[in-house]
């Protein structure tokens, strides 16, 4: 039998390397649901004469355990078996993970992903599409991704997308920054002596411009990273944020100067900042409350359950307690009984937050000294306006 016959004509995108069918059968109907473009071989002695014939794109190694997949990469690499670009990726089990991990950091791999004894199915299809985009218009790929995962929120979908957009317009604005202080950098060379320039402008940028362009790349990035992060964990947020999210990064500062301006007669009349408990467990909402609470001057702290808040109050008097019916661990009705019960807080106002799901409760839990309720959402005004009457201020 020629080696022709042997193996298929076609040349697959991704290959998946393994000693027994039955070790990645769970791997291989994965990858063949993400794409078409594929094929499992059992390594036999024809290996190295196979996988050359078959110049896939993407290699994913099952061997048995790690250092097999490692010495049949080597020969591949050392007989000159393998298309000049390709990606390729180990799979190991869980407790191979550290020397896997090792491949990847001294760049042997390009990817590594724990199968056994179990997998995450969505992080290993994002493996693969990683290196099939190298090759290949992403959009290709990621058609099969998105059928896969059809099934999520609607509104979570929107907030991902407006995030990443909002990234995609900050990094433009940081290479557009880029772009200028180069320009300022050709107009000071064009006026200096020759001879002098270039050894001036190098040092100005090591010392200087570059420093503080990569620590402004770093920190938009690092921000904006936890916000689509945030976006993808909330599956409630409300819509009066997400409005604020698709309004640009300058609008956005000039809606807040003017809140801060426009309640600046707030600090003058609290002679001491007047502190603020405030208990909820969605912290997108949560810091978005405590930004309009603090640029009027309060002093705000945190917290995400009612046992968390009730070990606050037991040590700290407050001036008002802001918290969410429904919490984790402790509910908000419980933990406001507590609250009128024993500690330092028993005559401190409370305030609900709640998106009005159950008027019952909030009934209930008024009964037990409710000072007032926000609802979700409410504009910074409204916010304010609540607050600053339970806390003995009027607007």
């Amino acid at each position: 039998m020629t080696s022709n016959n042997r193996i298929a004509k076609r040349h697959p995108s991704v290959l998946l390397l393994a000693h027994r069918e039955d070790d990645v059968q769970g791997v291989a109907e994965l990858i063949a649901e993400q794409t078409d473009d594929f094929r499992c071989l059992i390594v036999r002695k024809t290996a190295l004469d196979d996988i050359q014939q078959l110049a896939p794109k993407v290699l994913l190694f099952a061997l048995s355990d790690v250092k097999k997949s490692i010495c049949l990469y080597n020969l591949l690499i050392k007989e000159n078996r393998l298309i000049k670009n390709h990606y390729s990726v180990l799979l190991c089990s869980n407790k191979e993970s550290g020397v896997a991990f090792k491949c990847c950091l001294k760049n042997l791999f390009d990817s590594y992903f724990v199968y056994q004894p179990l997998y995450e199915k969505f992080r290993l299809q994002l493996i693969v599409y990683d290196g099939l985009k190298q090759f290949a218009n992403s959009d290709t790929y990621i058609e099969s991704l998105d059928a896969i995962v059809q099934n999520q929120n609607e509104e979570l979908n929107d907030l991902i997308e407006i995030g990443l957009g909002y990234k995609t317009s900050l990094m433009d604005e940081i290479n557009k920054r880029k772009e200028e202080v180069n320009s300022i950098n050709q107009d000071i060379l064009s006026q200096l002596p020759e001879g002098m320039h270039r050894q001036l402008m190098s040092e100005l940028n090591e010392s200087h411009i570059q420093p503080l362009l990569n620590a402004l790349e770093s920190s938009i990035s690092e921000k904006l990273m936890g916000l689509v992060n945030g976006l993808k964990q909330s599956q409630n947020l409300n819509s009066q944020l997400l409005n604020q999210l698709q309004q640009p990064l300058q609008s956005r500062q000039s809606i807040k100067n003017e809140v801060t301006a426009s309640n600046d007669f707030l600090h003058n009349e609290t002679n001491t900042q007047q502190s603020i408990l405030l208990v909820e467990d969605n912290h997108i909402y949560r810091e978005m409350i405590s930004d309009v609470l603090s640029n009027v001057g309060y002093e705000i702290e945190q917290v995400d359950d009612g046992l968390a808040a009730i070990k606050k109050i037991k040590l700290t008097q407050y001036d008002l307690i802001v918290m969410d019916l429904f919490l984790p661990n402790l509910d908000g009705l419980n933990t406001t009984k507590h609250i009128r019960n024993v500690g330092k807080n028993i005559k401190t106002p409370v305030i609900a937050l709640t998106g009005n799901k159950n008027k019952q409760l909030v009934k209930k839990w008024a009964e037990h000294g409710l000072d007032g309720y926000i609802l979700k959402p409410s504009t910074k005004q409204e916010i304010l306006a609540i607050v600053n009457k339970a806390i003995g201020h009027q607007l």
